[in-house]
């Protein structure tokens, strides 16, 4: 009896040590295939999200580079714009009864000039619409807006000169305009610079509505 129980025993232990050997080899086995998954998942994640950023950073980049686009060439605009308008004040007032041809066509140059500002303008803000934030585009909707509602003035004070009643014409009425459109124009450059400065950390502008959400 106790022969078999020993015999019994010793088949027992004998097979637990098999089956701690095979466990432990296939412990082994389940670590390297858990470590590999492990690895190929985030790898496989790693470079999922190498795409995304390398999109996301093109995206910018473009939406970037399509608002300082808009920025340089408002730049030449308003350059253009601002001595023009001067001009035109200039050659509007009367400078005497044998200057009346020279001042109505010097006059009539700067008036088609000025329309021709106003398309430019109206189709940059326009094509960059998408890129510029909303707060400042608004701004140069509304310049737009007040320069082309003034083409009609402007129209009025040239016929005036060609018609040699310059006692018709209200200067002070055209200088209220202009100083209008450079209210617009001030408001303008100041939320541009504005923006600049968040976008190169100067001003913290998350709490400003220029900042872009």
């Amino acid at each position: 009896m106790s022969e078999w129980i020993n015999s019994t025993i010793a088949a027992i232990g004998g097979g637990a040590v098999v089956l701690i050997g095979i466990l432990t080899v296939f412990k082994g086995v389940f670590v390297k295939l858990f470590e590999a998954g492990i690895e190929a998942s985030f790898e496989k994640n790693f470079e999922k999200f190498k795409n995304k950023l390398y999109r996301t950073t093109k995206a910018y980049e473009i939406l970037l580079d399509r608002e300082m686009r808009f920025y340089g060439r408002l730049e030449s605009i308003v350059a253009e714009l601002v001595p023009l308008m001067h001009d035109l004040l200039y050659h509007l007032k009367n400078e005497g009864e044998l200057n009346r041809d020279l001042q109505g066509e010097e006059f009539r140059e700067c008036l088609i000039r000025y329309c021709q500002l106003v398309i430019n303008l109206k189709n940059e803000t326009l094509i960059h619409e998408s890129y510029v934030p909303r707060e400042i585009m608004q701004i140069f909707d509304n310049l737009v807006r007040r320069m082309q509602d003034d083409v009609k003035l402007w129209s009025n004070g040239e016929r005036s000169l060609r018609d040699g009643k310059h006692n018709k014409i209200e200067y002070q009425q055209y200088e209220a305009v202009i100083e209008e459109v450079f209210i617009l124009l001030a408001f303008g450059q100041a939320a541009i610079r504005r923006r600049l400065g968040g976008l190169s950390g100067e001003i913290d502008n998350r709490n400003w509505p220029l900042g872009r959400q």
